[in-house]
């Protein structure tokens, strides 16, 4: 993707603002495998309610039909495209700040999820995800049995 301008000091920003942020829950952390991310990021808030977790996503421009969610091994994974007229060398335009192209963010989500009642809607750019709690799985105590001698 070609941008018109560019802000030497945007990453240092984006590092600064993330480093910020402290220690979170694991639902509000993308996945460390260095996927997340494409040519631009939405920004998501992410809200615990006693009986589940909703996450609002900005994606203004993309049609929520054009949106892919998917649930695969503990992670929810959303991920789009939002297309553009290309304006690069049109006459008239002497900046161009909003930003276009694909989208990728990923989730990891906690245990006392369940990811098979999660749903999604979305309307005026903003992608709202519900995801139910359920209690989470106790431990079993296994005993240990003396081993018998031959």
């Amino acid at each position: 993707m070609t941008r018109l301008t560019s802000d030497p000091w945007q990453l240092m920003k984006l590092w600064q603002d993330e480093l910020s942020r402290g220690p979170r829950n694991p639902l509000t952390q993308s996945d460390e495998s260095g996927v997340v991310g494409g040519d631009w990021t939405p920004a998501i808030d992410i809200k615990e309610e006693d009986d589940r977790y909703v996450l609002h996503a900005d994606i203004p421009g993309v049609e929520p039909e054009k949106i892919e969610l998917t649930m695969e091994d503990g992670m929810l994974t959303i991920k789009g495209e939002k297309h553009h007229e290309v304006t690069e060398n049109k006459e008239g335009y002497k900046r161009v700040e909003r930003a276009y192209g694909s989208f990728y963010r990923r989730f990891s989500l906690p245990d006392n999820t369940d990811p098979e009642q999660i749903q999604a809607s979305g309307k005026d750019g903003v992608l709202e995800v519900v995801i139910p709690k359920v209690e989470p799985k106790r431990s079993k105590k296994i005993e240990i049995q003396p081993k018998r001698s031959s």
